[in-house]
């Protein structure tokens, strides 16, 4: 399914689908733009089914509700609201407006990338491991952007890596590149979410 996310300064869509014979998506993000920045969180429960929908769940909640605090201070409380569940991967980034600035932080195999107008693809590597609860230090990264700044941020169910470069640098719409991208992940072995977007009017 095709979800469009139309703000001021971002235009933002998705796909999702779960796991082959679920009805229920193991996956869940977020996303809201405020006058001074944009927040995307993906997050992929362990395993697939309810229990897995139930963590990651309970970690975008978090971030809907705390979306204000810098991001390894959401990522602490994500960590925090993990315990007692499955436990969860994530990743997180914010865009500053006002600074000009990307600030990222992901724990587990969520995939981030972006490109700006010079097309050079930016690809900040996560920190091995899951959330559950368990004390943890989060390495937050930080990047420029500019007006011609497009991003993907997908889940390991989609099995799309060789063409990122691609939709990045040569995106039309977030819709088509999002429709695209579901049309090659028909057979799914996990779940699948990816988020494509790309900076208007910053």
């Amino acid at each position: 399914m095709i979800q469009d996310f139309s703000y001021d300064k971002i235009a933002v869509s998705s796909f999702q689908k779960p796991k082959n014979g679920n009805e229920l998506c193991g996956d869940s993000f977020y996303v809201t733009e405020t006058r001074d920045y944009f927040i995307c969180a993906v997050a992929d429960g362990l395993g697939s089914g309810g229990l897995a929908r139930k963590a990651s769940q309970a970690a975008v909640i978090a971030v809907e509700k705390n979306h204000q605090l810098e991001v390894e201070e959401i990522m602490q409380v994500c960590n925090e609201e993990l315990k007692g569940t499955r436990g969860a991967v994530l990743s997180i980034f914010k865009i500053d407006f006002n600074q000009r600035i990307v600030r990222y932080a992901g724990v587990g195999n969520i995939r981030f990338m972006m490109a700006g107008e010079d097309r050079k693809l930016i690809y900040p590597l996560p920190t091995v491991g899951f959330l559950s609860g368990k004390p943890q230090k989060f390495r937050v990264q930080q990047f420029p952007f500019d007006d011609q700044t497009a991003f993907i941020i997908y889940s390991d169910g989609m099995e799309i890596h060789t063409q990122s470069r691609s939709i990045l640098t040569n995106m039309i719409s977030p819709r088509e590149s999002a429709a695209y991208l579901g049309n090659l992940s028909q057979k799914l072995i996990d779940d699948a979410t990816c988020l494509v977007g790309k900076v208007s009017h910053a």
